[in-house]
């Protein structure tokens, strides 16, 4: 006869308990409910027959009895899911997890710690940081930025799907990118690369192609802006061999492969890619400007404005004026800072080159004005470039005057200490 060692056992901690039969059936379903969301059907003719020893709990009866009177189910005379006095390993079958456990894995893996309404929140607020990216600058954008970089990745820490999570490290490539960038312009060139190196490498994991192009097209600016011309020329033919055909393509070309090619003398790779991306020009509305790190197509204003760049780079002095100009009255209209600044210093270069310094200076003193509420490590840059080119004209009051203003630029006065 089959020993009923559980039977005894079950009835003498139900009683210890002060339950009867029925009771336990309802707790036991109960318990069910709560921790599985499963309903099961235990009655009290049931728990009678599993203290006579005429019926054996079946799963996930023996987990339960094993919560409900915390003991484990050898303390309560049965093995995990099996019934009384059987033995698995002596009758060679195998041993599973205990359904519980099984179900309680199931519950994890849909859990979440985001929902797809936050996670289309939090996409749309990146898409407005790119938007707002030259119109705020750095000052007032790195510490919003750095917040809700933060806040990401306390989310990213949590559970959630996979697709949830393939959207939850988009958000947080796109918001490094976009703090590299920034980086950029306040001239600290390592954080930038880190910052960079961290969007690409959350692109790489969800294997998104298009966030991988949007992410080499911000190294290669970083890279341009530090003087590497060779290795932004590599980012950028990296990143179209992930966005050919697609949004990033024109930014790729003409900001990171025809810049890049001009610096190292290579006019021919300069105009090719001018030429392709005005090709894939996306189509704006008359006045507006694409984002400099334009999560969507590049506007032919933009286009423009990079390919003039490219050409005086290259050598080509009339070509850079002639797009110079045609961008110039698109950024102007738009208000554009940033690109209103830059495109002047490229004019002013074009100017340099012809022999007109005074004309030159100008326009670069109109560059610095623009962009004086928001100075920018990029207008810097650039305008050290055009006062190292025109150093012979160092003689002439109005380079002279330009000197000035950079330096006042560069190093604004600093307010004076309020008197205690």
């Amino acid at each position: 006869m089959q020993d009923n060692a559980f039977g005894r056992e079950l009835r003498r901690r139900r009683e210890a308990a002060g339950l009867n039969q029925r009771q336990l059936a309802e707790a036991l379903s109960a318990l069910a409910w709560d921790e599985l969301r499963v309903r099961v059907g235990a009655d009290g003719n049931l728990v009678s027959r599993w203290e006579r020893g005429t019926a054996a709990p079946r799963p996930p009866y023996p987990d339960l009895l094993a919560r409900l009177f915390r003991a484990t189910p050898e303390e309560l005379g049965l093995r995990p899911g099996l019934p009384p006095g059987a033995d698995s390993r002596a009758a060679g079958e195998p041993i599973f997890e205990p359904t519980m456990k099984i179900l309680d894995r199931m519950r994890r893996a849909g859990s979440t710690n985001v929902s797809d309404s936050v996670l289309d929140q939090l996409e749309r607020m990146t898409k407005d940081a790119v938007g707002e990216y030259e119109r705020l600058g750095p000052l007032v954008l790195v510490p919003r930025l750095v917040k809700k970089r933060e806040w990401v990745d306390g989310l990213c820490d949590g559970r959630q799907t996979l697709r949830q999570r393939a959207r939850l490290y988009g958000v947080a490539a796109r918001l490094s990118g976009l703090l590299g960038s920034l980086a950029v312009d306040r001239g600290d060139m390592a954080a930038a690369r880190a910052y960079c190196d961290e969007a690409f490498q959350l692109a790489d994991l969800v294997e998104d192609d298009n966030l991988r192009a949007w992410v080499r097209g911000t190294q290669a600016l970083a890279e341009y802006y530090a003087g590497e011309y060779r290795t932004c020329l590599d980012l950028a033919v990296d990143g179209l061999e992930y966005g050919r055909g697609g949004p990033q393509e024109a930014r790729l070309l003409v900001q990171g492969q025809a810049r890049a090619a001009g610096r190292l003398g290579d006019t021919r790779t300069v105009l090719a890619a001018v030429d392709r991306a005005r090709e894939l020009a996306a189509d704006y509305p008359p006045g507006a400007v694409s984002p400099c790190l334009a999560l969507d197509g590049y506007c032919s204003a933009r286009i423009d404005g990079n390919a003039a760049t490219a050409l005086l780079s290259a050598g080509d002095v009339e070509g850079s004026r002639r797009f110079a100009f045609s961008a110039l009255a698109r950024f102007d209209a738009a208000g554009m800072a940033g690109p209103r600044s830059l495109t002047r210093i490229d004019i002013a270069m074009t100017f340099l080159s012809a022999g007109e310094p005074d004309r030159a200076a100008e326009l670069v003193g109109q560059a610095l004005t623009i962009s004086a509420a928001r100075p920018i490590a990029t207008v810097a840059v650039r305008t050290g470039q055009f006062l190292e080119e025109g150093r012979r004209y160092l003689p002439a009051a109005s380079m002279r005057g330009l000197v000035e203003l950079a330096a006042d630029w560069e190093n604004p006065p600093r307010p004076a200490l309020a008197r205690s």
